[in-house]
Protein backbone atom coordinates (compact mmCIF):
# COMPACT_ATOMS: atom_id res chain seq x y z
CA UNK A 1 0.00 0.00 0.00
CA UNK A 2 1.53 3.29 -1.10
CA UNK A 3 2.17 5.97 1.48
CA UNK A 4 0.43 9.34 1.02
CA UNK A 5 2.50 12.33 0.01
CA UNK A 6 3.83 14.20 3.04
CA UNK A 7 1.98 17.38 3.93
CA UNK A 8 4.16 20.37 3.13
CA UNK A 9 3.14 23.68 4.71
CA UNK A 10 4.89 26.72 3.20
CA UNK A 11 7.20 28.79 5.37
CA UNK A 12 5.36 32.02 4.55
CA UNK A 13 1.75 31.45 5.47
CA UNK A 14 -1.28 33.51 6.41
CA UNK A 15 -4.52 31.62 6.95
CA UNK A 16 -6.55 34.40 5.32
CA UNK A 17 -4.72 33.73 2.08
CA UNK A 18 -4.83 29.93 2.32
CA UNK A 19 -8.48 29.51 3.33
CA UNK A 20 -10.10 32.54 1.66
CA UNK A 21 -8.06 34.45 -0.92
CA UNK A 22 -7.02 31.25 -2.69
CA UNK A 23 -10.67 30.49 -3.45
CA UNK A 24 -11.04 33.86 -5.19
CA UNK A 25 -7.82 33.21 -7.10
CA UNK A 26 -9.36 29.91 -8.26
CA UNK A 27 -12.22 31.83 -9.83
CA UNK A 28 -14.79 31.26 -7.07
CA UNK A 29 -15.44 34.93 -6.24
CA UNK A 30 -19.10 34.65 -7.25
CA UNK A 31 -19.61 31.27 -5.61
CA UNK A 32 -21.63 31.04 -2.39
CA UNK A 33 -19.48 30.41 0.70
CA UNK A 34 -22.05 31.03 3.47
CA UNK A 35 -25.78 30.38 3.64
CA UNK A 36 -26.82 32.72 6.44
CA UNK A 37 -30.03 31.69 8.16
CA UNK A 38 -30.76 34.07 11.04
CA UNK A 39 -33.64 34.50 13.41
CA UNK A 40 -36.40 37.07 12.93
CA UNK A 41 -34.07 40.06 13.42
CA UNK A 42 -32.24 39.67 10.11
CA UNK A 43 -32.95 38.47 6.59
CA UNK A 44 -31.60 35.19 5.24
CA UNK A 45 -28.95 35.72 2.61
CA UNK A 46 -26.07 34.17 0.72
CA UNK A 47 -22.52 35.46 0.98
CA UNK A 48 -19.94 34.75 -1.71
CA UNK A 49 -16.24 34.14 -1.39
CA UNK A 50 -15.61 37.47 -3.09
CA UNK A 51 -17.80 39.34 -0.61
CA UNK A 52 -16.12 37.69 2.38
CA UNK A 53 -12.70 38.50 0.96
CA UNK A 54 -13.69 42.13 0.38
CA UNK A 55 -15.12 42.53 3.87
CA UNK A 56 -12.16 40.88 5.55
CA UNK A 57 -9.85 43.39 3.85
CA UNK A 58 -12.02 46.21 5.20
CA UNK A 59 -11.90 44.74 8.73
CA UNK A 60 -8.11 44.60 8.48
CA UNK A 61 -7.98 48.26 7.51
CA UNK A 62 -10.30 49.17 10.38
CA UNK A 63 -8.17 47.31 12.91
CA UNK A 64 -5.00 48.93 11.63
CA UNK A 65 -6.62 52.35 11.79
CA UNK A 66 -7.29 51.66 15.47
CA UNK A 67 -3.64 50.88 16.02
CA UNK A 68 -3.65 47.06 16.04
CA UNK A 69 -0.18 45.67 15.45
CA UNK A 70 1.10 42.25 14.50
CA UNK A 71 0.79 39.60 17.26
CA UNK A 72 -1.73 41.61 19.29
CA UNK A 73 -4.88 39.81 20.37
CA UNK A 74 -8.47 40.49 19.31
CA UNK A 75 -11.18 38.94 21.47
CA UNK A 76 -14.11 37.77 19.33
CA UNK A 77 -17.47 37.61 21.11
CA UNK A 78 -19.49 36.99 17.99
CA UNK A 79 -22.43 34.80 17.07
CA UNK A 80 -22.45 32.56 13.98
CA UNK A 81 -22.91 35.30 11.41
CA UNK A 82 -21.05 36.47 8.29
CA UNK A 83 -19.47 39.11 10.54
CA UNK A 84 -17.74 36.35 12.51
CA UNK A 85 -16.16 35.03 9.30
CA UNK A 86 -15.02 38.39 7.94
CA UNK A 87 -13.78 39.57 11.35
CA UNK A 88 -11.86 36.35 11.95
CA UNK A 89 -10.02 36.55 8.66
CA UNK A 90 -9.64 40.30 9.00
CA UNK A 91 -7.75 39.81 12.26
CA UNK A 92 -5.48 37.16 10.70
CA UNK A 93 -4.87 39.28 7.60
CA UNK A 94 -3.68 42.08 9.88
CA UNK A 95 -1.23 39.67 11.53
CA UNK A 96 -3.21 39.72 14.75
CA UNK A 97 -4.24 36.79 16.93
CA UNK A 98 -7.93 35.86 17.02
CA UNK A 99 -9.27 34.74 20.40
CA UNK A 100 -12.82 33.37 19.93
CA UNK A 101 -14.65 33.05 23.24
CA UNK A 102 -17.92 31.58 24.39
CA UNK A 103 -20.82 33.99 23.89
CA UNK A 104 -22.95 32.41 26.63
CA UNK A 105 -20.85 33.49 29.60
CA UNK A 106 -21.36 35.84 32.54
CA UNK A 107 -19.66 39.23 33.16
CA UNK A 108 -17.12 37.75 35.58
CA UNK A 109 -16.05 35.29 32.87
CA UNK A 110 -15.41 38.09 30.40
CA UNK A 111 -13.49 40.00 33.07
CA UNK A 112 -11.22 36.97 33.27
CA UNK A 113 -10.64 36.92 29.50
CA UNK A 114 -9.93 40.65 29.42
CA UNK A 115 -7.19 40.32 32.01
CA UNK A 116 -5.88 36.90 30.96
CA UNK A 117 -5.73 37.16 27.16
CA UNK A 118 -4.95 40.91 27.18
CA UNK A 119 -6.85 41.73 23.97
CA UNK A 120 -6.04 45.10 22.44
CA UNK A 121 -9.43 45.07 20.68
CA UNK A 122 -12.75 43.36 21.39
CA UNK A 123 -15.30 42.72 18.64
CA UNK A 124 -18.64 41.91 20.25
CA UNK A 125 -22.14 41.22 18.97
CA UNK A 126 -24.75 43.65 20.32
CA UNK A 127 -26.61 40.64 21.70
CA UNK A 128 -23.60 39.76 23.86
CA UNK A 129 -22.76 43.34 24.85
CA UNK A 130 -24.96 43.41 28.01
CA UNK A 131 -22.77 40.69 29.57
CA UNK A 132 -19.56 42.51 28.62
CA UNK A 133 -20.64 46.03 29.56
CA UNK A 134 -20.37 45.67 33.38
CA UNK A 135 -16.66 44.79 33.20
CA UNK A 136 -15.31 46.50 30.09
CA UNK A 137 -14.54 49.84 31.77
CA UNK A 138 -12.03 48.11 34.03
CA UNK A 139 -10.35 46.14 31.22
CA UNK A 140 -6.63 46.77 31.79
CA UNK A 141 -5.36 46.14 28.27
CA UNK A 142 -8.27 46.84 25.89
CA UNK A 143 -8.22 50.09 23.93
CA UNK A 144 -11.14 49.60 21.55
CA UNK A 145 -14.51 47.84 21.55
CA UNK A 146 -16.19 47.25 18.19
CA UNK A 147 -19.89 46.37 18.31
CA UNK A 148 -21.73 44.42 15.61
CA UNK A 149 -25.33 45.63 15.67
CA UNK A 150 -27.28 43.30 13.37
CA UNK A 151 -30.73 43.68 11.88
CA UNK A 152 -32.91 45.99 13.96
CA UNK A 153 -30.44 46.11 16.85
CA UNK A 154 -29.30 49.61 17.74
CA UNK A 155 -25.78 50.57 18.68
CA UNK A 156 -25.57 50.52 22.48
CA UNK A 157 -23.99 53.19 24.61
CA UNK A 158 -21.74 52.46 27.53
CA UNK A 159 -19.06 53.61 29.91
CA UNK A 160 -16.48 53.34 27.11
CA UNK A 161 -16.44 54.67 23.58
CA UNK A 162 -17.78 52.07 21.16
CA UNK A 163 -16.99 51.62 17.48
CA UNK A 164 -19.91 50.84 15.15
CA UNK A 165 -18.74 47.82 13.16
CA UNK A 166 -21.04 48.17 10.15
CA UNK A 167 -20.56 51.92 9.78
CA UNK A 168 -16.79 51.89 10.14
CA UNK A 169 -16.14 48.75 8.07
CA UNK A 170 -18.10 50.29 5.18
CA UNK A 171 -15.82 53.35 5.22
CA UNK A 172 -12.63 51.34 4.81
CA UNK A 173 -10.81 50.62 1.52
CA UNK A 174 -11.60 47.22 0.03
CA UNK A 175 -7.95 46.24 -0.24
CA UNK A 176 -5.48 45.78 2.58
CA UNK A 177 -1.94 44.38 2.45
CA UNK A 178 -1.94 40.92 4.00
CA UNK A 179 0.66 40.66 6.75
CA UNK A 180 3.35 38.27 5.42
CA UNK A 181 3.26 36.06 8.50
CA UNK A 182 5.21 32.86 8.87
CA UNK A 183 3.76 29.42 9.45
CA UNK A 184 5.00 29.63 13.04
CA UNK A 185 3.38 32.97 13.85
CA UNK A 186 0.47 32.74 16.27
CA UNK A 187 -2.92 32.87 14.58
CA UNK A 188 -5.66 31.74 16.96
CA UNK A 189 -5.90 30.92 20.63
CA UNK A 190 -8.45 28.22 21.37
CA UNK A 191 -10.05 27.91 24.78
CA UNK A 192 -9.58 24.69 26.72
CA UNK A 193 -10.91 24.29 30.22
CA UNK A 194 -10.76 20.52 30.56
CA UNK A 195 -13.35 19.30 33.03
CA UNK A 196 -12.96 22.12 35.56
CA UNK A 197 -11.32 25.47 36.11
CA UNK A 198 -10.95 28.72 34.18
CA UNK A 199 -10.35 28.55 30.43
CA UNK A 200 -6.79 28.07 29.25
CA UNK A 201 -5.82 29.62 25.91
CA UNK A 202 -3.98 27.15 23.69
CA UNK A 203 -1.59 29.09 21.45
CA UNK A 204 -1.89 27.84 17.86
CA UNK A 205 0.07 28.90 14.79
CA UNK A 206 -1.10 29.34 11.20
CA UNK A 207 0.60 26.04 10.37
CA UNK A 208 -1.52 23.97 12.79
CA UNK A 209 -4.84 24.75 11.12
CA UNK A 210 -3.60 24.13 7.59
CA UNK A 211 -1.89 20.84 8.45
CA UNK A 212 -4.90 19.30 10.20
CA UNK A 213 -7.28 20.55 7.51
CA UNK A 214 -5.31 18.62 4.89
CA UNK A 215 -4.78 15.53 7.05
CA UNK A 216 -8.26 15.21 8.53
CA UNK A 217 -10.83 17.16 6.50
CA UNK A 218 -9.45 16.61 3.03
CA UNK A 219 -7.60 13.29 3.16
CA UNK A 220 -9.55 11.43 5.86
CA UNK A 221 -13.13 12.71 5.51
CA UNK A 222 -12.76 13.53 1.83
CA UNK A 223 -14.58 16.88 1.85
CA UNK A 224 -15.04 18.43 -1.60
CA UNK A 225 -16.39 21.59 -3.21
CA UNK A 226 -19.81 19.91 -3.36
CA UNK A 227 -20.14 19.78 0.42
CA UNK A 228 -22.50 21.97 2.44
CA UNK A 229 -21.80 21.78 6.18
CA UNK A 230 -24.00 22.65 9.15
CA UNK A 231 -22.97 22.58 12.80
CA UNK A 232 -24.72 22.14 16.12
CA UNK A 233 -21.77 23.60 18.11
CA UNK A 234 -21.05 27.26 17.48
CA UNK A 235 -17.98 28.80 15.82
CA UNK A 236 -16.41 29.94 19.08
CA UNK A 237 -15.66 26.23 19.69
CA UNK A 238 -12.57 25.12 17.79
CA UNK A 239 -14.51 22.01 16.75
CA UNK A 240 -17.04 24.08 14.80
CA UNK A 241 -14.61 26.83 13.75
CA UNK A 242 -12.86 24.20 11.67
CA UNK A 243 -15.66 21.81 10.73
CA UNK A 244 -18.20 24.46 9.75
CA UNK A 245 -15.92 27.17 8.33
CA UNK A 246 -12.28 26.37 7.71
CA UNK A 247 -12.78 22.86 6.36
CA UNK A 248 -15.45 23.64 3.73
CA UNK A 249 -13.66 26.86 2.74
CA UNK A 250 -10.45 24.92 2.12
CA UNK A 251 -12.08 23.00 -0.74
CA UNK A 252 -14.46 25.68 -2.05
CA UNK A 253 -17.50 24.27 -0.25
CA UNK A 254 -20.25 26.05 1.65
CA UNK A 255 -21.42 26.31 5.24
CA UNK A 256 -24.73 27.20 6.89
CA UNK A 257 -24.52 29.72 9.74
CA UNK A 258 -27.26 30.40 12.28
CA UNK A 259 -26.75 32.83 15.19
CA UNK A 260 -29.45 31.34 17.38
CA UNK A 261 -29.44 28.03 19.20
CA UNK A 262 -31.47 25.51 17.23
CA UNK A 263 -34.08 22.99 18.25
CA UNK A 264 -33.66 19.43 17.00
CA UNK A 265 -36.30 19.74 14.29
CA UNK A 266 -34.63 22.87 12.90
CA UNK A 267 -31.52 20.92 11.87
CA UNK A 268 -33.68 18.84 9.55
CA UNK A 269 -35.32 21.98 8.17
CA UNK A 270 -31.94 23.48 7.35
CA UNK A 271 -30.58 20.27 5.83
CA UNK A 272 -33.58 20.13 3.54
CA UNK A 273 -33.55 23.83 2.65
CA UNK A 274 -29.83 24.17 1.92
CA UNK A 275 -29.20 20.61 0.73
CA UNK A 276 -26.77 20.01 3.56
CA UNK A 277 -24.33 17.15 3.07
CA UNK A 278 -22.60 16.92 6.45
CA UNK A 279 -23.89 17.75 9.92
CA UNK A 280 -21.27 18.46 12.58
CA UNK A 281 -22.72 17.57 15.93
CA UNK A 282 -22.48 15.87 19.33
CA UNK A 283 -24.24 12.75 20.64
CA UNK A 284 -26.66 14.76 22.79
CA UNK A 285 -27.97 16.55 19.69
CA UNK A 286 -28.20 13.29 17.75
CA UNK A 287 -30.35 11.79 20.52
CA UNK A 288 -32.70 14.77 20.40
CA UNK A 289 -32.94 14.58 16.61
CA UNK A 290 -33.95 10.94 16.85
CA UNK A 291 -37.12 12.07 18.64
CA UNK A 292 -38.24 14.27 15.70
CA UNK A 293 -40.83 13.19 13.15
CA UNK A 294 -39.15 13.72 9.76
CA UNK A 295 -41.82 12.18 7.57
CA UNK A 296 -42.21 14.11 4.33
CA UNK A 297 -38.77 15.72 4.50
CA UNK A 298 -36.22 15.33 1.71
CA UNK A 299 -32.96 14.59 3.49
CA UNK A 300 -31.34 12.82 0.54
CA UNK A 301 -28.47 15.32 0.33
CA UNK A 302 -27.09 14.33 3.74
CA UNK A 303 -24.24 11.83 3.44
CA UNK A 304 -22.68 11.91 6.92
CA UNK A 305 -22.58 13.16 10.47
CA UNK A 306 -19.37 14.07 12.24
CA UNK A 307 -19.60 13.46 15.99
CA UNK A 308 -17.14 14.37 18.74
CA UNK A 309 -17.08 15.93 22.18
CA UNK A 310 -18.42 12.94 24.10
CA UNK A 311 -18.77 9.20 23.63
CA UNK A 312 -21.32 8.10 21.02
CA UNK A 313 -23.35 5.19 22.45
CA UNK A 314 -23.47 2.24 20.02
CA UNK A 315 -27.26 2.00 20.41
CA UNK A 316 -27.67 5.61 19.28
CA UNK A 317 -25.28 5.09 16.37
CA UNK A 318 -27.18 2.03 15.23
CA UNK A 319 -30.60 3.66 15.60
CA UNK A 320 -29.56 6.69 13.58
CA UNK A 321 -28.05 4.67 10.75
CA UNK A 322 -30.97 2.24 10.61
CA UNK A 323 -33.45 5.09 10.37
CA UNK A 324 -31.68 7.48 8.01
CA UNK A 325 -29.11 5.33 6.22
CA UNK A 326 -26.52 8.01 7.01
CA UNK A 327 -23.17 7.15 8.56
CA UNK A 328 -21.74 8.81 11.67
CA UNK A 329 -17.99 9.41 11.81
CA UNK A 330 -17.32 9.46 15.52
CA UNK A 331 -13.92 10.75 16.57
CA UNK A 332 -11.97 12.63 19.20
CA UNK A 333 -9.86 15.78 19.16
CA UNK A 334 -8.86 18.54 21.52
CA UNK A 335 -8.11 22.25 21.64
CA UNK A 336 -4.53 21.31 22.51
CA UNK A 337 -4.16 19.45 19.18
CA UNK A 338 -6.56 21.87 17.42
CA UNK A 339 -8.95 19.27 16.08
CA UNK A 340 -9.74 15.59 15.50
CA UNK A 341 -6.83 13.11 15.41
CA UNK A 342 -8.63 9.76 15.85
CA UNK A 343 -11.78 9.01 13.88
CA UNK A 344 -14.04 6.66 12.00
CA UNK A 345 -14.11 7.54 8.32
CA UNK A 346 -15.84 6.81 5.01
CA UNK A 347 -15.75 3.07 4.36
CA UNK A 348 -14.13 2.35 7.72
CA UNK A 349 -16.48 2.53 10.71
CA UNK A 350 -16.43 0.23 13.71
CA UNK A 351 -19.54 0.87 15.78
CA UNK A 352 -18.79 1.90 19.36
CA UNK A 353 -15.16 2.72 18.63
CA UNK A 354 -13.57 6.07 17.87
CA UNK A 355 -11.98 4.65 14.75
CA UNK A 356 -8.32 4.72 13.83
CA UNK A 357 -5.65 7.37 14.10
CA UNK A 358 -5.52 10.08 11.41
CA UNK A 359 -2.54 9.64 9.09
CA UNK A 360 0.38 11.74 10.31
CA UNK A 361 -0.40 11.46 14.03
CA UNK A 362 1.26 9.02 16.42
CA UNK A 363 0.20 7.77 19.83
CA UNK A 364 1.20 6.02 23.02
CA UNK A 365 -0.98 4.69 25.84
CA UNK A 366 0.73 4.94 29.22
CA UNK A 367 -0.08 3.89 32.76
CA UNK A 368 0.05 6.13 35.84
CA UNK A 369 3.84 5.73 35.95
CA UNK A 370 4.29 6.76 32.33
CA UNK A 371 5.02 3.24 31.07
CA UNK A 372 3.38 2.02 27.88
CA UNK A 373 0.54 -0.45 28.35
CA UNK A 374 -0.08 -3.56 26.29
CA UNK A 375 -2.72 -4.26 23.66
CA UNK A 376 -6.24 -4.11 25.07
CA UNK A 377 -5.13 -2.48 28.33
CA UNK A 378 -6.46 0.88 29.46
CA UNK A 379 -3.99 3.73 29.39
CA UNK A 380 -3.77 7.52 29.19
CA UNK A 381 -3.42 8.79 25.63
CA UNK A 382 -0.32 10.68 24.56
CA UNK A 383 -1.01 11.99 21.06
CA UNK A 384 1.76 13.40 18.88
CA UNK A 385 1.41 15.37 15.66
CA UNK A 386 2.26 18.57 13.78
CA UNK A 387 -0.93 20.40 14.83
CA UNK A 388 -0.01 20.50 18.53
CA UNK A 389 -0.27 23.92 20.14
CA UNK A 390 2.76 25.70 21.56
CA UNK A 391 1.37 25.61 25.10
CA UNK A 392 -1.05 27.50 27.32
CA UNK A 393 -0.72 31.28 27.51
CA UNK A 394 0.72 32.39 30.85
CA UNK A 395 0.59 28.87 32.35
CA UNK A 396 4.16 27.56 32.35
CA UNK A 397 3.78 24.63 34.74
CA UNK A 398 0.55 23.36 33.18
CA UNK A 399 2.12 23.69 29.72
CA UNK A 400 5.17 21.63 30.74
CA UNK A 401 2.85 18.99 32.18
CA UNK A 402 0.67 18.75 29.06
CA UNK A 403 2.84 19.60 26.04
CA UNK A 404 5.90 17.45 25.32
CA UNK A 405 7.19 18.95 22.09
CA UNK A 406 4.71 17.88 19.41
CA UNK A 407 3.07 15.48 21.88
CA UNK A 408 0.12 16.25 24.13
CA UNK A 409 -0.65 14.21 27.23
CA UNK A 410 -4.30 14.65 28.05
CA UNK A 411 -6.55 13.14 30.65
CA UNK A 412 -8.41 10.71 28.40
CA UNK A 413 -8.21 6.95 28.88
CA UNK A 414 -8.44 4.47 26.00
CA UNK A 415 -7.65 0.98 24.95
CA UNK A 416 -6.70 -0.02 21.41
CA UNK A 417 -7.80 -3.32 19.91
CA UNK A 418 -5.76 -5.66 17.71
CA UNK A 419 -6.98 -3.89 14.54
CA UNK A 420 -5.90 -0.44 15.68
CA UNK A 421 -9.33 0.91 16.65
CA UNK A 422 -9.51 3.14 19.71
CA UNK A 423 -12.11 2.65 22.44
CA UNK A 424 -12.83 5.54 24.75
CA UNK A 425 -12.91 4.69 28.46
CA UNK A 426 -13.33 8.14 30.06
CA UNK A 427 -11.22 10.91 31.51
CA UNK A 428 -8.60 9.96 34.07
CA UNK A 429 -10.45 11.70 36.88
CA UNK A 430 -13.67 9.94 35.83
CA UNK A 431 -12.25 6.40 35.90
CA UNK A 432 -13.41 4.08 38.64
CA UNK A 433 -11.26 1.51 40.39
CA UNK A 434 -13.54 -1.30 41.51
CA UNK A 435 -12.10 -4.50 42.98
CA UNK A 436 -8.65 -3.09 42.21
CA UNK A 437 -9.35 -2.86 38.45
CA UNK A 438 -9.92 0.26 36.33
CA UNK A 439 -13.53 0.47 35.18
CA UNK A 440 -14.63 2.76 32.36
CA UNK A 441 -17.79 4.72 33.20
CA UNK A 442 -18.47 4.89 29.45
CA UNK A 443 -18.58 1.09 29.24
CA UNK A 444 -21.09 0.93 32.11
CA UNK A 445 -23.20 3.73 30.61
CA UNK A 446 -23.31 2.05 27.20
CA UNK A 447 -24.43 -1.15 28.90
CA UNK A 448 -27.24 0.63 30.75
CA UNK A 449 -28.42 2.25 27.51
CA UNK A 450 -29.31 -1.23 26.31
CA UNK A 451 -32.15 -1.35 28.85
CA UNK A 452 -35.35 -0.14 27.16
CA UNK A 453 -36.28 2.14 30.09
CA UNK A 454 -32.95 4.02 30.04
CA UNK A 455 -32.68 7.12 27.85
CA UNK A 456 -29.41 8.52 29.27
CA UNK A 457 -27.06 7.43 32.02
CA UNK A 458 -24.20 9.00 33.93
CA UNK A 459 -21.93 6.78 36.01
CA UNK A 460 -19.59 7.95 38.78
CA UNK A 461 -17.97 6.40 41.82
CA UNK A 462 -18.92 6.54 45.48
CA UNK A 463 -17.43 5.03 48.63
CA UNK A 464 -19.36 2.28 50.38
CA UNK A 465 -19.43 1.73 54.14
CA UNK A 466 -16.08 -0.08 53.94
CA UNK A 467 -14.52 2.84 52.06
CA UNK A 468 -14.33 0.90 48.78
CA UNK A 469 -15.16 2.54 45.47
CA UNK A 470 -18.31 1.34 43.74
CA UNK A 471 -20.24 2.54 40.71
CA UNK A 472 -23.39 4.63 41.02
CA UNK A 473 -25.60 5.30 37.99
CA UNK A 474 -27.84 8.32 37.54
CA UNK A 475 -30.49 7.55 34.94
CA UNK A 476 -32.89 9.56 32.80
CA UNK A 477 -35.85 7.43 31.73
CA UNK A 478 -36.99 7.07 28.14
CA UNK A 479 -40.06 9.12 27.32
CA UNK A 480 -42.44 6.14 27.23
CA UNK A 481 -41.33 4.86 30.65
CA UNK A 482 -42.34 6.10 34.10
CA UNK A 483 -40.88 5.44 37.54
CA UNK A 484 -42.26 2.26 39.03
CA UNK A 485 -41.38 0.08 42.01
CA UNK A 486 -38.47 -2.24 41.36
CA UNK A 487 -37.22 -0.49 38.21
CA UNK A 488 -33.88 0.43 39.79
CA UNK A 489 -33.22 -3.18 40.83
CA UNK A 490 -34.20 -4.31 37.36
CA UNK A 491 -31.63 -1.95 35.78
CA UNK A 492 -28.91 -3.21 38.13
CA UNK A 493 -29.79 -6.81 37.29
CA UNK A 494 -29.65 -6.01 33.59
CA UNK A 495 -26.14 -4.59 33.99
CA UNK A 496 -24.98 -7.66 35.91
CA UNK A 497 -26.24 -9.85 33.08
CA UNK A 498 -24.33 -7.91 30.42
CA UNK A 499 -21.00 -6.84 31.99
CA UNK A 500 -18.76 -8.20 34.74
CA UNK A 501 -20.50 -8.02 38.11
CA UNK A 502 -17.79 -5.84 39.68
CA UNK A 503 -18.40 -3.22 36.96
CA UNK A 504 -22.18 -3.07 37.41
CA UNK A 505 -23.56 -0.14 39.40
CA UNK A 506 -24.34 -0.87 43.04
CA UNK A 507 -26.79 2.01 43.17
CA UNK A 508 -29.17 3.42 40.58
CA UNK A 509 -30.75 6.82 41.03
CA UNK A 510 -33.49 7.95 38.65
CA UNK A 511 -33.40 11.69 37.92
CA UNK A 512 -35.54 14.01 35.83
CA UNK A 513 -32.49 15.36 33.95
CA UNK A 514 -28.75 14.81 34.12
CA UNK A 515 -26.65 17.92 34.76
CA UNK A 516 -24.95 19.05 31.56
CA UNK A 517 -22.41 21.57 30.31
CA UNK A 518 -23.32 24.23 27.77
CA UNK A 519 -22.18 21.85 25.01
CA UNK A 520 -24.41 19.04 26.25
CA UNK A 521 -21.77 16.89 27.95
CA UNK A 522 -22.71 15.23 31.22
CA UNK A 523 -21.20 17.16 34.14
CA UNK A 524 -19.55 14.33 36.00
CA UNK A 525 -18.20 16.64 38.67
CA UNK A 526 -21.80 17.55 39.55
CA UNK A 527 -22.77 13.86 39.55
CA UNK A 528 -19.90 13.06 41.90
CA UNK A 529 -21.20 15.68 44.32
CA UNK A 530 -24.69 14.18 44.07
CA UNK A 531 -23.29 10.69 44.62
CA UNK A 532 -21.32 11.81 47.65
CA UNK A 533 -24.35 13.45 49.21
CA UNK A 534 -26.61 10.55 48.24
CA UNK A 535 -24.35 7.86 49.67
CA UNK A 536 -23.80 9.85 52.83
CA UNK A 537 -27.48 10.51 53.38
CA UNK A 538 -28.40 6.86 52.92
CA UNK A 539 -31.61 7.53 51.04
CA UNK A 540 -34.34 4.94 51.04
CA UNK A 541 -35.17 2.77 48.05
CA UNK A 542 -38.52 4.47 47.75
CA UNK A 543 -36.68 7.64 46.75
CA UNK A 544 -35.37 6.01 43.60
CA UNK A 545 -32.25 4.18 44.73
CA UNK A 546 -31.29 0.57 45.14
CA UNK A 547 -28.37 -1.21 46.74
CA UNK A 548 -27.28 -4.31 44.80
Amino acid sequence: MSQPEPIVVPDRLNMATWFLDARVDEGRAEQVAVHYHPGPDDAAREVTYGQLCDRSHRVTNLLRSLGLRIEERVLLLLLDTPQFVEAYFGVLRAGGVAVPANTWLQPQDYAYYLEYARPRVVIVDAEVWPALEPVIADAPHTDHVIVVARGDAKMPTGAVALVDYETEVAKQPALAPTEPTYRDDFATWLSSSGSTGKPKCVMHMHHDFVWNTIAYAQRTLGLTERDVTLSAPKLFFGYALASNMLFPFSVGGRCVLTPQRLQAEEYFELIERYRGTQLVTVPTSIAKMMEVDTSGRDLSSLHSLVSAGEALPPRLHRSWKDRFGVEIYDGIGSAEMFHVYITNRPGDVKEGSLGRIVEGYRHRLVDDDGKEVGEGQIGTLVIEGPSAGAGYWRMRDKSRETFWGDAVKGGDKFHVDADGYFWYCGRGDDMLKCSGVYVSPVEVENCLLGHPAVHEAGVVGYRDEAGLEKAMAFVELAREHQRRPGLEQEIVAYARDHIAAFKAPRRVVIVDALPRTETGKIRRAALRELAKADAGAGKSKSEGETEA
